[in-house]
């Protein structure tokens, strides 16, 4: 028993210095894309997400290897989107895809819903913002707009499982998975906004910088959610040993 406390402990410092790592090099990571310099941008950015992995392997209690597999394919597309060419955009847009469709699965499985009616009414904003912006950018984006409307499909569905599940249980764990959920829908927006606004720059720093606090967000949520699943079987037990 003393032996699992102290390695507890010791696992929560190592958290702790890895995750003062993890916001230290996505800080210089912000302020390289601010300044466009590629250099460090490359020296940071394949850094960010296996540190919050390291973080995460670190804290956890009960490890999900899909939000592990996840991760890994987010880190997979921001490290395709650093060439900004087509091409691999477009693969970088695949493996994003596949980190929504997992986190998507890793949420449904948490949280059960007694109908769809919550889904539908949280959907019906991000179904607005995404007719609103497919409007405005279908010229530009030509034959790129349906690679963002199969994407902004998982996220719809993502935002209004997120705001359905805050709207019937406004709890901390739900506050935070809606409030990652935005930050992250947000800045698939910004990648649009790229096409009208000359300082890319700055579009590309707070891309990044919600990008950063989405990703953390939703680390905390797991964690969460774990803390939940225990007094749940906790309490099973409890029950079962009366």
């Amino acid at each position: 028993m003393q032996n699992d406390y102290l390695e507890d402990l010791k696992n929560n410092k190592v958290a702790t210095v890895v995750l003062l790592f993890f916001f230290v090099v996505s800080f210089a990571e912000i302020i390289a894309e601010y300044f466009e310099n590629k250099l460090l941008v490359w020296m940071t950015k394949p850094l960010i997400l296996p540190l919050l992995l390291f973080y995460y392997l670190k804290r956890s209690k009960k490890v999900s290897p899909f939000f592990v597999i996840a991760l890994i394919a987010s880190w997979i597309a921001n490290m395709l989107f650093i060439q900004n060419t087509i091409d691999f955009i477009f693969y970088g847009v695949l493996f994003f895809i596949i980190y929504r469709i997992l986190i998507i699965y890793i949420i449904v499985n948490k949280v059960k819903m007694p109908n769809s009616i919550p889904l539908i009414l949280g959907a019906t904003p991000f179904i607005f913002l995404y007719t609103i912006v497919t409007l405005y950018t279908y010229d530009i984006l030509g034959d790129n707009v349906y690679l963002f409307l199969f994407q902004g499909v998982f996220t719809i569905f993502l935002g209004g499982f997120s705001l359905g599940n805050y709207i019937m249980v406004s709890s901390k764990p739900n506050t935070i998975l809606l409030i990652s959920t935005m930050l992250m829908t947000f800045n698939q927006f910004i990648f649009l906004l790229k096409l009208y606004w000359t300082e890319v720059n700055v579009l590309q720093a707070t891309a990044m910088l919600l990008f950063v606090f989405g990703q953390f967000l939703l680390t905390k949520y797991m964690f969460y959610t774990e803390k939940n699943k225990q007094r749940l079987e906790i309490i099973n037990n409890l029950r079962e040993e009366l």
